[in-house]
């Protein structure tokens, strides 16, 4: 077994130039932050002055995946193991991973059917529920937030997948929600539950919570992008604000099994 594998890889990682990372090492106000084991910042070549054995783990991960770029901001998949995501993508990008993930487990429980209907997006100050169709182009911060997103969402989900169906396997749905670390996820436990045993469910309309999972590791990302020499330098600033503007993501589905 790697001496890595017990290391628990960070929520979220700044890969610094060299410049910057040096100039926090140095400064007595901010070196603080290069002891943030959860909020990582990585120097791109330079030894780094703290948490030394974490970091060269982790620039050995993003050098081996091709993420290891100065000013890159990179926050963990929650869905997979090893898997960090550009900030700037993460949130759709997670919301995507989490339904595909959903789709398998209605696979193995028999699904023949698996259809996206909509992808909403719930804005922190409002009680809008941003449709992409329905907005005016002269939005707000907020509403053009809402809007790249879903427009994304849109564009990559795959709208209707189709399967052969058959006999629900709960066990091998189980497997795949521990892999997904969705195992403690209530609707989808309540999915394979209600796919187990007799009176089987047949149809399921489902509303998918895209962010439920990420919010830690968006916040940690964000602890980041605020902090005073990295702000300064507007690293992580599109992020930062989608991540404040953007309460929940919604996706509805409908299973037929």
């Amino acid at each position: 077994m790697s001496s890595d594998a017990h290391l628990i890889r960070p929520r979220s990682i700044l890969v610094a130039d060299d410049d910057l990372y040096l100039r926090i090492a140095h400064d007595s106000d901010d070196v603080r932050l290069l002891a943030d084991s959860d909020a990582m910042i990585v120097p791109y070549s330079v030894e780094p002055a703290l948490n030394a054995r974490a970091i060269e783990s982790v620039r050995t991960l993003l050098q081996d995946s091709g993420q290891l770029a100065p000013k890159s901001l990179l926050i963990k998949n929650p869905y997979q193991a090893e898997s960090y995501e550009s900030a700037d993508e993460a949130i759709g990008t997670f919301s995507i991973t989490k339904y595909h993930a959903f789709a398998n487990v209605a696979r193995v429980l028999g699904a023949t059917e698996v259809r996206f209907l909509e992808a909403k997006v719930e804005l922190e100050n409002s009680s809008l529920q941003a449709k992409i169709a329905a907005m005016l182009p002269a939005g707000g911060g907020d509403v053009e937030a809402a809007r790249e997103v879903t427009k994304k969402l849109e564009d990559r989900l795959s709208a209707h997948l189709t399967f052969d169906g058959g006999a629900p396997d709960p066990a091998a749905a189980d497997d795949l929600l521990k892999r997904s670390h969705l195992a403690h996820d209530p609707q989808l436990r309540a999915l394979v539950n209600m796919r187990t045993g007799g009176n089987l469910l047949t149809r399921y309309d489902f509303t998918l919570s895209g962010t439920r999972e990420s919010t830690s590791n968006l916040t940690s990302a964000l602890q980041i992008a605020n902090a005073g020499p990295v702000k300064a330098l507007e690293i992580g600033a599109k992020f930062s604000m989608m991540a404040k503007a953007i309460r929940n993501i919604e996706i509805k589905t409908e299973i037929t099994f």
